[in-house]
């Protein structure tokens, strides 16, 4: 090997260790400017601990995070110099610099110091400001929540009342963190030093809806159904029916036609459907728009039942009360246009206002619509009602029970000059004492009022 070739050969070999060298420095020159900081970063208080001074809010050098532990290492001033505490990983929100974490804290300065004790047990907490949203977390009577923030909000319902409060944003002392509407909040500022009462587990205070549930009087759902179309049958309206939830005695019932079932129950809580469990018992029951409670259970046959239920404004015997009248009212007006109605071909009919009629000279008529022995006279009844269909043509209906029939004639009616025109209606059209449909042939017969002059 010739001189040069050595010589390079010497630069090539000797040249690594000098880089390898260089490298070293330079890793253990970074190491101990590491070594030399005490902190990795900075946290935001989540959750006030008056043990250690901090409110939330507070920001705190962090030494060590511990996953094992769950916890920080923070380092706090107290009167002995500083002093490094464990706090739980998720009272921290934990930042790169110290910076970030200022910024951070700044946001949250609003309500850094606002905290809510829950006035019943089991009310939830959503993912969404939303009370139909995903329950994140069911709070317990007398818990206390940090309130982190508000926003806009699905407006919160009563039955069909929108009920007063705001969404907050909230977190648990375990460190969940969702939406919870303030209707049943006791918000309080830390600073002031004083929580609200505990509220005793024997003064049960329940969520809004449940609130409404057991504060109003359930009926069959058809009552409802009912007033709205017009159409009260009293004879299917009774003010022992409907559910009673028992908040007192425990003891659920529903009363109906078919008699009464009991359902002994130990508390209610909320389920993730947002019905109510009537614990112990198969018994639950959900609050829908429209003042509808939906009450499902298990039969006595192990089978599933539902029944539907409404809050009226009005009590049943009002109802019935104000029925009777209407139908006063309609009879009253058949009489004044007669009271007294004649027909050359379907005989005289006259109507009294204590509810009794006279029919004579209606022998075309049988037995094709009046059955043979029906008799002369009978009493007339206001019972039956017109469709909305039916309702666009004729101006009322009204059954004569015949004191000869065990069973009523229906007929229909239209006011017109001078008379009355009266349809007769056969059962196959009534439905729920609801006249639907006029018959494939009906006999129209006019009568006129002998008050009017004809003849």
């Amino acid at each position: 090997m010739d001189m040069k070739s050595t010589m390079l050969f010497t630069k090539k070999k000797s040249g690594l260790p000098v880089c390898r060298a260089a490298a070293a420095w330079l890793l253990l020159s970074c190491f101990l400017i590491l070594s030399c900081s005490k902190y990795i970063g900075y946290g935001v208080m989540n959750w006030s601990v008056p043990e250690f001074g901090l409110s939330a809010g507070d920001v705190v050098p962090v030494r060590i995070r511990s996953n094992i532990s769950n916890l920080y290492v923070i380092e706090i001033k107290t009167d002995k110099g500083y002093e490094r505490k464990e706090i739980p990983l998720w009272q921290i929100d934990f930042y790169s610099s110290k910076a970030k974490a200022k910024k951070a804290a700044d946001e949250l300065k609003e309500f850094r110091h606002i905290y809510a004790s829950v006035k019943t047990d089991g009310l939830p907490i959503r993912d969404e400001p939303d009370n139909t949203a995903r329950q994140v977390y069911r709070l317990r009577q007398s818990e206390i929540i940090r309130i982190t923030g508000e926003g806009e909000g699905a407006p919160v319902f009563a039955g069909n009342s929108p009920l007063e409060g705001k969404w907050y944003k909230v977190m648990t002392e375990e460190g969940t963190t969702g939406w919870c509407f303030s209707y049943n909040l006791t918000l309080f500022d830390d600073r002031d030093g004083t929580v609200p009462e505990k509220v005793e587990a024997d003064s049960f205070i329940p969520d809004s809806n449940l609130e409404y549930i057991l504060s109003r009087t359930w009926y069959p759902s058809v009552y409802k159904t009912m007033l709205e179309s017009g159409t009260v049958d009293i004879n299917r309206i009774n003010s022992s029916w409907g559910f009673f939830p028992g908040t007192d005695s425990k003891i659920a019932r529903i009363e109906d036609d078919n008699g009464v079932i009991t359902f002994p129950y130990t508390n209610i809580v909320q389920n993730s459907f947002g019905a109510y469990n009537f614990e112990d018992s198969s018994l639950a029951v959900e609050l829908r728009r429209g003042n509808t409670l939906v009450v499902q259970y298990t039969d006595e046959n192990g089978m599933p039942a539902v029944k539907y239920f409404t809050s009226l404004d009005v009590t049943p015997a009002q109802m019935i009360e104000n029925e009777l009248d209407r139908r006063t009212e309609e009879l009253d007006r058949i009489v004044k246009a007669g009271p007294r109605f004649s027909s050359s071909s379907y005989g005289v009919i006259q109507f009294a206002v204590d509810g009794n009629f006279l029919w004579s000279g209606y022998g075309i008529l049988v037995p094709s619509v009046i059955p043979e022995g029906a008799g002369g006279r009978g009493r007339v009844e206001m019972d039956c009602f017109l469709s909305r269909q039916m309702s666009s043509v004729y101006d009322g209906v009204l059954s004569l029970y015949f004191e000869g029939l065990n069973r009523r004639l229906v007929f229909m009616y239209t006011f017109s000059d001078g008379g009355i025109k009266f349809e007769p209606v056969s059962a196959a059209n009534i439905s729920d004492n609801t006249v639907v449909s006029r018959d494939i042939s009906p006999t129209v017969m006019f009568f006129y009022s002998e008050d009017s002059g004809e003849d």
